[in-house]
């Protein structure tokens, strides 16, 4: 008979070796972000795809916005690897995560009706 399986979660013990990257830190935030995002603020500073349309006149200072609200999110939770991690750290992660879900501001920008277009220099 095979060893009995752990009844409760804090018996199971993880063997793998890497621990959770920073993208995949800001990427357990910002689902937690959207999740409960009851005033649609962190939403508002992840929608704009141009500076005009930011809600800081700026697309990177709607970046460090949103940073700034995962790394407060992240301080609510006691021991979370984001809570003393700098701004424009987590910032590049989310645009890490956005680019997971295709959803960055420069996949965003280049698309039409939910679909990407190219452009004549390919991009």
């Amino acid at each position: 008979m095979p060893p009995a399986l752990p009844a409760v979660l804090e018996d199971w013990v993880s063997h793998l070796k890497q621990h959770p990257s920073i993208n995949d830190s800001v990427e357990e935030i910002h689902k937690r972000l959207i999740d409960g995002d009851t005033s649609g603020q962190y939403l508002r500073y992840l929608f704009a795809v141009y500076d005009e349309q930011a809600v800081e006149g700026s697309l990177a200072a709607d970046n460090i916005e949103s940073a700034r609200m995962i790394r407060d999110k992240a301080r609510t939770i006691e021991g979370h690897s984001l809570q003393n991690e700098k701004l424009a750290t987590i910032a590049k992660a989310l645009g890490v995560v956005l680019r997971r879900y295709h959803l960055s501001r420069k996949e965003r920008r280049q698309m039409v009706d939910g679909s990407m277009v190219v452009g004549d220099s390919g991009d």
